[in-house]
């Protein structure tokens, strides 16, 4: 009778509030008295449960000794402590669980579906409420299965460099496709006028808040896998369907609220991990992500806890048309081509006379390769949409199909790669000085790294730190302390690279950007800031990157590259404590699977500052011990040249790199 009473009044005060929103404290309008021992209890054990902190997206702090919601919504709580205070939220949605009889889709059971049938275990006397609106939304969803899907890295968007995630909502029909389907997916929403350098400093302070949207898959899977011409995996979890209904339940509460978004923590992964959290008692992986979330690491915290089933490959346009391209000669490649930019040739007596297969061919990869100037080049003219039917038409009048091999997929998948840290300790000679190298770098890839799983030819390096004991004059051991001196040798801040190979069809510009402290290594060098920016081609020496990480065997003869460098230092060691030069770097680049080799040369002129010429020849061979373990073998030898006067220093050193 007591708790009649109780739910008496909260009706009442429902009513009249008419709307939970309206809802001052609930600490003033449900009377503590109106909680039994039993039900206080319930509440305080209830409120310390894991899951209904992950239900209200709450974050230990550690350091700061207090627990608060991640949710910057107001209307996500109804207490207007909720974000801080979990026994308070629970009690006022207890109290509002509780009311029996109301509207349809009124009721608190409505608009936070996932927690009231998360509660209902404890208070299974709770009444089930009419939510018409609710029930036509999760029937347009058709949820039955999730499948992680992760778009490969792409290295020129800053907020794609490391991958990404989203999540697809699978029908219970498999026969339609599953491009119909819908998918949640998590982002920062960026003002549109923001250009890059904004966005990437914007994302790493938090300056955008992060939101939940869904949508049709296809429109993603045409923004990565066209767009970007990034490879696609698709990792199906084994959930169960009360845990998929709980998943679309809390992604109904969370869809119209707002999150803080950060690129390296609370980034598109970490928030998908906390929305599973929420949804299977069996989940508990966004907690190990609080300080960073690489996508490629959250992937592998769901296959370590056992949660996924299956993986699937899906190729982007760019590897279907390179794979498509080496299968044919080079006389079909340029008939593709002049097709593509002069659609008379389709009628030519020529390539009329030309086998039917491979006319198909050469059909087929004009058509991949019109695709890849109207979206990735933004060309779509009607001139190129005219073109476009008129191949789709001279192709289905060639009846064969399958003119090209199926697909290859990658022998190793990119949650397979080597782990994204890395501890380094190396022993070597610069000069006549002996010398022992540290190294800790945070992330990610390089190109000596073991390229397996990851873009031939790409490198994201950031936080790399390399700290250099000394042994003057090599006249006693290295191990004696009284004759080691220690110094910080270099600091990578941010280290990005991209050799994108260039072909027939694709002719992508490589580019680097490099920034962080470093030292010649010339006798009594002190450390210098530099900022590198550079520009130029790369070119494959058989098959391309792409071809071989999608599977094709070693016989790659690796990538020739040139870049077009300026580099900007800062010390005191120079003249007007700066120097600008520009110039030119060559190199060669092999990345097979167990060797791996970068040997390249520089020359850079001076510019403006202290006048003096810079050279080197580098030459880096490493080679794989194990998934996570390589050894490395670099020599440098480097010329610094001022008013014909040279002073030259070299150093080699043999390396263990552990990836973890």
């Amino acid at each position: 009778m007591f708790i009649l009473v109780c739910q008496k009044l909260a009706e009442v005060i429902f009513k009249k509030s008419c709307a939970i929103t309206f809802i001052i404290s609930s600490s003033f309008l449900i009377p503590q008295q109106c909680f039994s021992d039993e039900l206080e209890n319930m509440i305080e054990k209830v409120s310390a449960l894991q899951q209904w902190q992950h239900l209200l997206h709450y974050r230990s702090h550690s350091l700061l000794g207090f627990m608060e919601s991640e949710n910057d919504t107001d209307s996500f709580f109804i207490s207007p402590t909720g974000k801080t205070d979990l026994k308070a939220e629970l009690i006022a949605e207890v109290a509002l669980f509780s009311l029996s009889e109301q509207p349809d889709n009124e009721s608190l059971q409505c608009r936070f579906p996932a927690r009231y049938q998360w509660l209902k275990q404890f208070y299974p006397n709770w009444k089930d409420q009419a939510c018409s609106e609710l029930n036509e939304w999760k029937s347009d969803v058709d949820a039955h299965k999730l499948t992680l899907i992760f778009p490969a890295s792409y290295l020129n968007s800053p907020s794609s460099m490391y991958g990404h995630t989203l999540i697809r909502l699978d029908r219970e029909d498999e026969s339609k496709s599953k491009l119909l389907s819908y998918s949640v997916n998590f982002a920062a929403n960026a003002d549109p006028t923001d250009n890059e350098l904004v966005f990437s400093y914007k994302g790493l302070a938090g300056g955008y808040p992060g939101v939940v949207s869904i949508l049709p898959y296809y429109a993603k899977v045409n923004e990565y896998s066209h767009l970007e011409h990034r490879d696609v995996w698709e990792y199906q979890l084994n959930l169960t369907e009360q845990e998929v209904d709980q998943f679309v339940n809390h992604i109904w509460e969370t869809k119209e609220t707002e999150f803080d978004y950060f690129f390296f923590d609370e980034n598109c992964s970490y928030r998908l991990l906390a929305l599973l959290d929420a949804s299977s008692e069996r989940i508990d992986v966004a907690k190990n992500f609080s300080l960073k979330a690489m996508p490629i690491n959250t992937i592998r915290s769901l296959i370590d806890s056992d949660k996924v089933d299956s993986v699937e490959y899906r190729a982007s346009s760019g590897v279907m048309l390179n794979q498509q391209q080496e299968q044919l000669s080079e006389s079909q490649k340029d008939w593709a081509k002049k097709i593509i930019e002069e659609p008379d040739y389709l009628n030519n007596e020529a390539f009329m006379q030309l086998p039917e297969f491979e006319r198909a061919q050469i059909l087929e990869v004009s058509i991949s390769y019109l695709r890849y100037l109207v979206v990735k080049k933004k060309q779509n003219s009607p001139a190129n949409r005219k073109k476009s039917l008129a191949l789709l038409s001279a192709r289905s009048k060639i009846p064969m199909q399958d003119v090209f091999q199926p697909i290859v997929e990658p022998e190793i998948r990119d949650d397979e790669g080597h782990l994204t840290h890395r501890a380094m300790v190396a022993l070597g000679q610069q000069n006549n000085d002996e010398f022992v190298d540290l190294q800790m770098r945070i992330a990610y890839h390089e190109l000596m790294d073991l390229p397996d799983g990851f873009i031939r030819g790409g490198q994201i390096e950031m936080g790399a730190l390399t700290l250099r004991g000394v042994n003057k004059n090599n006249t006693s051991a290295i191990t004696e302390k009284d004759e080691l001196s220690l110094q910080l040798q270099r600091f990578s801040i941010i280290n990005i690279l991209s050799l994108g190979s260039r072909d027939h069809f694709q002719q992508p510009i490589s580019w680097r950007v490099n920034a962080g402290f470093d030292r010649f290594i010339l006798e009594g060098s002190d450390l210098f800031a530099h900022l590198d920016v550079g520009g130029g081609y790369s070119y494959d020496l058989g098959f391309n990157g792409d071809a071989e990480k999608s599977g094709k065997s070693a016989s790659d003869w690796g990538q020739v590259y040139g870049l077009l460098e300026g580099r900007l230092k800062a010390s005191g060691q120079f003249e007007d404590n700066y120097q600008l030069s520009a110039g030119a770097q060559m190199g060669w680049l092999y990345q097979g699977s167990q060797w791996q080799v970068n040997t390249y040369g520089s020359w850079l002129p001076s510019v403006l500052g202290e006048e003096f010429d810079y050279q080197d020849i580098v030459i880096a061979v490493g080679s794989k011990l194990e998934r996570n373990l390589q050894l490395r073998l670099e020599g440098k030898k480097q010329w610094l040249s001022k008013s014909g006067d040279t002073v030259d220093g070299d150093s080699i050193s043999l390396g263990l790199n552990w990836y973890f």
